[in-house]
């Protein structure tokens, strides 16, 4: 089960369900070409109860509102926004929640689909029983993978797999599991076989200096051994470092697209704002939006052509 909000209006729903059918008319008719797809990709939005907390120079609160009004100007309706971990501001606390649906309330009124993946500083039950509510009494969630809130994301020109890298709350590691990696894997063999992200808020964890702990991904090593069977995978997409980057896993040669912040950065040369990605047959482009406009790196594009 996802963490979506709020479903489709059932008008949304009939048109992007006729835009699914065209899609799969298209692969049998190679004359006829999907339209480009937009998505809208948010990170690290670490939102508090209280609005008004700043935290390194930024109203965190602020900047998430900003960033859901440029989203709702860009003229075209996004097929889906995903919100990759970090909701809340250090520990999950349930008022965080409240804030932050506040806060992307005017995207939810405008029948955008928001899907949220979960980070260090989020916590899963707080999480869902804001979102959806608590399960009835004696109860348990209907989950894919015990534990972890996972979810593959599918349209007519592209596959997201959301995956839970969220192992101990506001402990700076994150873990998948073996579940995970199983769940993982059926998916990555039985979904559309289509252009595919994976989508997960850490990075994935290198060698650790002596001396250093590390801060990302436990099981990457896994993780990517998995997704280099997989031809259609072409990135992995991720925040947690607050660094808007593209570069490629070192053993695998898959991309790596490190989403920007939308709250803070650690460096206060780097931007932090959201991406618009644009899809098409051959190529996936992710645009930063920078929240300062006059940033060097604003407008900059990071391609990914399909293998």
């Amino acid at each position: 089960m996802p963490i979506t909000l709020p479903p489709l209006t059932r008008r949304d729903w009939l048109k992007h369900g006729t835009a699914a059918a065209i899609g799969s008319f298209a692969t049998q008719l190679p004359a006829l070409e999907i339209p480009e797809q937009i998505w809208v990709l948010f990170s690290d939005t670490h939102i508090a109860e209280d609005e008004a907390l700043v935290a390194r120079g930024a109203c965190m609160a602020e900047n998430l509102r900003r960033c859901a009004n440029q989203v709702l100007k860009i003229g075209q309706k996004p097929f889906g926004l995903i919100v990759n971990g970090d909701c809340a501001y250090l520990e999950g606390i349930s008022e965080d929640y409240v804030t932050f649906l506040r806060c992307i309330q005017p995207l939810r009124e405008q029948s955008i689909q928001i899907h949220c993946t979960l980070g260090n500083h989020d916590h899963r039950n707080n999480f869902l029983n804001a979102v959806i509510g608590p399960p009835p009494p004696n109860a348990e969630r209907p989950m894919n993978v015990p534990d972890k809130h996972v979810a593959t994301v599918t349209s007519a020109q592209v596959n997201w797999i959301l995956l839970d890298s969220l192992d101990l709350v506001n402990k700076t590691p994150g873990r998948l599991g073996e579940a995970q990696l199983v769940w993982i894997e059926r998916e990555l063999r039985n979904s559309p076989n289509k252009p595919t992200f994976i989508v997960a808020h850490h990075n994935p964890q290198g060698p650790v200096p002596e001396g250093k702990q590390p801060t990302g991904l436990l099981d990457s090593d896994a993780l990517f051994d998995l997704l280099a069977s997989y031809p259609k995978v072409q990135g992995y997409i991720y925040g947690h470092t607050h660094t808007w980057l593209k570069s490629k896993h070192e053993k695998t040669g898959l991309p790596l697209i490190n989403l920007p912040p939308i709250a803070y950065t650690f460096d206060p040369k780097r931007p932090n704002g959201w991406v618009i990605v644009r899809i098409n047959s051959d190529r996936a482009e992710f645009e930063l939006r920078a929240l300062n406009p006059a940033h060097d790196e604003h407008g900059q594009k990071h391609v990914i052509k399909f293998a």
